[in-house]
């Protein structure tokens, strides 16, 4: 099994599609790592997403994410049928570590869930890696 998520199309990706919004912030950063979340948002928005619900924890990025009460709401919501997946600033903030990325990849294979990030779509059904083009 892949230690990593597998990334495809952004459009690949239908419009309409429910998504949760998950960021991990530097608690250092304070308001100031906000702007990110607001990104994401707008980048839902236009690409005719739904946020259905939004988690953000504060802490530090290279951590493990098993501690953060956001991340564990935000597999739930997908878990139960309210999101197709989860929609993130940076795939980092998913996981660092090389047990979160494991972790994350076999949720992923278990609920076929979506994981799409401002740049890439990670999906369990395909492996092959696509970036959305610049503006």
């Amino acid at each position: 099994m892949s230690s990593s998520a597998r990334q495809t199309a952004p459009h690949e990706v239908p419009p309409g599609t429910r998504l949760v919004l998950y960021a991990c912030l530097p608690a250092s950063l304070g308001e100031a790592a906000d702007h990110s979340v607001a990104s994401t948002r707008r980048y839902v928005a236009d690409a005719g997403w739904q946020t259905v619900e939004t988690y953000v924890d504060r802490a530090a990025p290279f951590e493990s994410r098993a501690l953060c009460e956001g991340w564990h709401n935000a597999l739930a919501a997908v878990e139960q049928g309210r999101a197709a997946g989860i929609v993130t600033p940076l795939l980092v903030m998913l996981g660092h570590l090389e047990q979160d990325r494991t972790n994350l990849a076999a949720w992923q294979a278990r609920t076929g869930a979506l994981i799409t990030t401002l740049w890439a779509v990670v999906d369990a059904a395909d492996s092959t890696a696509l970036r959305r083009p610049a503006a």
